[in-house]
């Protein structure tokens, strides 16, 4: 009979197999990898354990419960595939620290925060004026798209159509590829910055549509270390603190506000709005209405509207 695999074995193995498969396991290889190290610093021997999993997850003492159940929940998947190779395995119990995810709370702009935000662009001056170029553009395509930051980042020049004002947004793991529409004021202004980046850097060929000073492609840890130095100069540090993501969330909930003072409501149209947006499941849209009070408020006032009608009124609302 083979040997059966160490804790540190297993988890490489479970990797490895995974990724294999097309995940990219960022956060759960790193994790699982402290988890090894644990095992090995600790001189466990044997299977996992539920005793090892629980004393890891709780750690570092002084964190927030909602990272020691993130924790658990990752080694939990990682039992749950081992248990069939090793049936000695022990999968630790679920819920022990609450649940593991969590929705921070959004930040939901205004336009004079957004015009803000634009207009702050103008202190990343450099010599040839690409910094400002690339995130007054950059910013300016999340607010009145509802991109994810890494879809934005992820185009190439090939993905916008000027003359048919769409863009391409590639395929991610959990997202088909879908072309998006856009206002002309937005095919305008991401017009006038390729031009400018043309003109600019002069290559003869872009690795990305949006460039960093070295024509080289906008990495996400500076976009956001960039928005980050902009809210600050902006003094922004009000709770929730905001975010390039809600950026996102403020698209979205701009959109279901105008459609549920409508006549239809969102009902008819929110299907729409979640293949824009690259949503995975209808829910993840729907998830505004409860969860944005100007748009809970305006729900309920809808739905006592509609509970006060008379049949005739509703079929015609």
């Amino acid at each position: 009979m083979k040997k059966p695999l160490s804790v540190p074995a297993a988890i490489d193995f479970y990797l490895t197999s995974r990724r294999q498969l097309g995940f990219a396991l960022t956060q759960e290889g790193w994790l699982l990898a402290t988890l090894a190290h644990h095992a090995r610093e600790s001189h466990h021997r044997g299977p996992l354990t539920a005793e090892l999993v629980l004393r890891w997850a709780q750690l570092p003492q002084p964190a927030d419960p909602l990272w020691w159940a993130r924790r658990l929940a990752i080694a939990r998947q990682f039992a749950q595939f081992w248990v069939a190779f090793d049936p000695r395995t022990q999968v630790p119990p679920s819920g022990v620290f609450g649940p593991s995810h969590r929705r921070r709370p959004v930040h939901i702009y205004t336009e004079a925060q957004i015009a803000a935000l634009l207009g702050a662009t103008a202190s990343l001056g450099s010599a040839d004026g690409m910094r400002v170029a690339t995130f007054k553009t950059l910013f300016g395509l999340l607010a009145c798209t509802g991109l994810r930051i890494s879809e934005a980042l992820n185009l190439r020049p090939q993905d916008f159509d000027a003359t048919g004002q769409t863009l391409l947004i590639q395929p991610a793991k959990f997202s088909p590829a879908r072309r998006l529409p856009l206002q002309t004021s937005a095919s305008v202004a991401l017009n006038q910055y390729d031009q400018f980046c043309q003109q600019t850097l002069a290559q003869a060929t872009r690795p990305a549509f949006f460039l960093n000073g070295y024509g080289r492609p906008l990495t996400r840890d500076y976009a956001e270390a960039v928005f980050a130095q902009v809210r600050a100069r902006l003094g922004w540090t009000h709770d929730p603190v905001p975010r390039l993501h809600d950026l996102r969330h403020t698209f979205a909930v701009r959109c279901l506000v105008s459609w549920n003072r409508q006549a239809g409501g969102v009902d008819a149209k929110i299907l729409a709005l979640s293949t824009y947006l690259g949503h995975r499941r209808v829910t993840d849209t729907y998830w505004y209405l409860s969860a944005i009070p100007q748009l809970l408020a305006s729900s309920a006032a809808r739905f006592e509207q509609l509970a006060n009608s008379t049949p005739e009124d509703r079929r015609h609302a």
